[in-house]
């Protein structure tokens, strides 16, 4: 049964919608059962668990210089909660800006309705009113 659990610590890693807490959790039982808590030296433990974290938690998890797997854990949960924060900040932002796209979507649209309904004017009667200032009168020639 020893081998079975530390077969699991050795494939431990954090599951795509894992939090940090439920990770840490399961890498601290493995290690329970796999009886190699008190065998392996704290840095290994961090080293392990960090290994097993998502990857965008485990690199700014790894920059830190971390003692011991409590200080692994506390850490990891606060890079998790700022990244949340910032995935919320970035939504919201996104949302808004979105909203807005789509406004002037509608706006478009509108415009492209009202230029269709516009009555069309060959080019030919365009000229034709240019040339004489939009007057159909006839010009004047003078006393007979």
């Amino acid at each position: 049964m020893r081998n079975k659990w530390q077969i699991e610590y050795q494939n431990i890693c954090q599951e795509p919608t894992e939090t940090v807490d439920t990770y840490a959790a399961r890498f601290k039982k493995a290690i329970s059962k796999a009886e190699i808590e008190n065998l392996l030296p704290a840095q290994m433990q961090v080293i392990d668990f960090v290994t097993g974290l998502q990857s965008e938690l485990a690199i700014i998890t790894n920059r830190s210089n971390l003692t011991d797997l409590d200080e692994a854990e506390k850490t990891t949960k606060n890079v998790e909660s700022a990244s949340l924060i910032n995935k919320n900040v970035i939504a919201a932002v996104t949302n808004s800006a979105v909203a807005e796209v789509k406004e002037l979507k509608a706006q478009i649209l509108e415009l492209k309705a009202e230029i269709k309904e516009a009555k069309y004017v060959p080019q030919e009667d365009r000229k034709a009113s240019q040339n004489n200032g939009g007057n159909k009168k006839p010009s004047y020639r003078g006393l007979n």
